[in-house]
């Protein structure tokens, strides 16, 4: 009896001491895990890009070709009796480079993108109308020269945009200086010398209207082409005078007009987001 109950006593002791160290190992295992703290899988969120826009400040430059014709009308006056001679109009034609440099404001709003431009343009534009037969006064080889300075244009621009294309419309305002010469051959005996007069820096105000279109190869660089139509109106050059043999003096003024047609190429550069100027 007593061997038995030692055995139970014995067996007891074992069972505790073994849940005891059961108990010890699984607190350390316990205790380990609560030791490292939890770490959510990284979070992958959708990049967003915002979507292309027209609007804002921008500056560029065009080249192209131009084609137009200059009406001129020469006139004659007697100094003595005031009778005004009127050989008739000429239509002379030419066709030349044009370049320049725009800047010009962009708002889109929706598909619709509106615009303010100006522009300044230089080219060789001229053009000489000689006389071949006598006309009123005129004698063979007495001629007018047309020369453009420059063209500058203010315009309104509407347009219509798919992202990074746009097509557009604009007309407004055209400007231009030119310089007219004459000049004279000689009126032999009692008459006056071969000479030559030039009236210059004459203003010239007109219109103009073209369509075009414009991609933005990136946020900040845009390129495209243009046609555009120019009428620049009528302005009176005085044109110095001369003196037929045995007649008065007559003073010689013509009028001078030009129509024009010019397509260009144009590249632009949009100073929003550029870090320039604040912008």
């Amino acid at each position: 009896m007593r061997k038995v109950l030692g055995s139970f006593v014995l067996a007891v002791m074992l069972t505790a001491m073994l849940a005891a160290m059961l108990a010890a190992i699984s607190g350390r295992a316990l205790a380990a895990d609560m030791g490292v703290p939890y770490k959510a899988p990284p979070s992958y969120a959708p990049s967003y890009t915002a979507p292309f826009s027209w609007t804002g400040a921008y500056v560029g430059a065009n080249l192209g070709g131009i084609w137009g014709t200059f009406d001129v009308n020469p006139a004659t006056t007697d100094n003595l009796t005031g009778a005004v001679g009127l050989p008739g109009s000429a239509s002379i034609n030419n066709s030349s480079l044009i370049g320049g440099f725009q800047a010009g404001y962009n708002w889109q709003i929706g598909m619709w993108v509106l615009g303010l431009e100006q522009d300044y343009q230089f080219t060789g534009l001229k053009q000489t109308d000689a006389f071949g037969t006598p006309a009123g006064l005129f004698l063979p080889g007495d001629s007018i020269q047309v020369k453009t300075d420059y063209l500058g244009a203010t315009r309104a621009k509407v347009g219509l945009a798919w992202e990074r294309a746009m097509v557009y419309a604009a007309g407004g305002l055209e400007t231009g200086m030119f310089d007219v010469t004459s000049s004279y051959v000689s009126r032999g005996a009692g008459g006056s010398p071969a000479q030559s007069f030039t009236d210059t820096n004459k203003l010239h105000f007109g219109f103009n209207v073209g369509a075009g279109v414009e991609f933005a190869v990136t946020n900040n660089i845009f390129i495209g082409a243009e046609y555009r139509y120019i009428d620049l109106g009528r302005e009176t050059y005085n044109l110095g005078a001369f003196t037929p043999s045995g007649l008065p003096a007559q003073t010689v003024s013509s009028t001078v007009n030009l129509t024009a047609s010019q397509v260009t190429a144009r590249l632009n550069i949009k100073l929003g987001g550029l870090g320039l100027f604040g912008m």
